[in-house]
């Protein structure tokens, strides 16, 4: 099974890197540049995560107003659960968001659905995202609806091809680690603490999420392209980073580092 296990490690590595360092960075905070075929590349594996539109500018308005009434996804403000995912499907109850979290392939299925249709109020924000016609195709309703069911078909049929049921459960939980992985970053990394803080570093989060999870030190420089900025912090997306500028991948990256 060491060949399942490096195939779920490897979609994971994938998934983590196409959303931390494609959507998260490099999209909507313009950390830094991506060769246009490998943009659109990145884009394509990281729709699971919604449309390239909807996402950035969801995210820019959460950056302009955090853990206020207005932030879509605070915890502070909407509890835990919204924020870990209760904001994609619009509900604060509890189980529902506790099953959504749990649900695996069958967020594919809901999403497909769910994400080109839903939490599009703030994708003025994103005009420079609408303003590219790739972008504008990949996130019609009809379109995005059919990569996801890609996204869907494509792994399940392989693992199951080559390792049968095994397969098929070790993906299922690949996907629920990486979708709550990536959602932990709303909901954990924000608390509040004092009056004037409400987001902090998690460092353990931090590594599994690729950076992500040192959410303090990105809202006081969510420019920057690398995360962690102490000695001791680990930013395994900074890493993969600097691996694609070795290939001349990305380019005109922003080295500066939280104020």
């Amino acid at each position: 099974m060491l060949s399942l296990f490096i195939f779920c490690f490897i979609y994971y590595l994938i998934a983590g890197t196409v959303i931390v360092l494609g959507y998260h960075r490099s999209l909507t905070h313009q950390a830094f540049k991506m060769r246009k075929w490998f943009e659109y590349l990145v884009v394509v594996l990281g729709l699971p995560a919604g449309t390239p539109i909807q996402w950035v500018g969801n995210h820019r308005f959460h950056h302009a107003h955090p853990d206020v009434d207005i932030d879509p996804h605070s915890p502070i403000i909407h509890g835990f659960w919204y924020a870990h995912n209760g904001w994609y499907i619009n509900t604060k109850n509890k189980l529902l968001c506790f099953l959504y979290a749990l649900a695996g392939p069958i967020r594919f299925l809901i999403d497909a659905w769910n994400r080109p249709r839903t939490n599009q109020e703030y994708n003025h924000l994103a005009k420079d995202i609408a303003a590219n016609p790739f972008y504008r195709y990949i996130s019609r309703p009809s379109v995005y609806g059919v990569l996801l069911l890609m996204h869907l078909l494509i792994p399940f049929v392989f693992a199951y091809t080559v390792w049968g049921f095994y397969g098929l459960i070790a993906l299922w939980v690949n996907l629920v680690v990486i979708f709550n992985l990536g959602d932990s970053i709303n909901s954990l990394g924000h608390e509040k603490i004092d009056e004037d803080t409400s987001m902090v570093n998690h460092t353990v989060l931090a590594f599994f999420t690729f950076g992500d999870g040192y959410h303090k030190d990105h809202h006081k420089n969510p420019g920057a392209a690398r995360l962690g900025f102490q000695s001791k912090q680990i930013d395994v997306g900074w890493g993969i980073l600097l691996v694609l500028k070795f290939f001349n991948l990305v380019y005109d990256i922003n080295t500066l580092e939280a104020q």
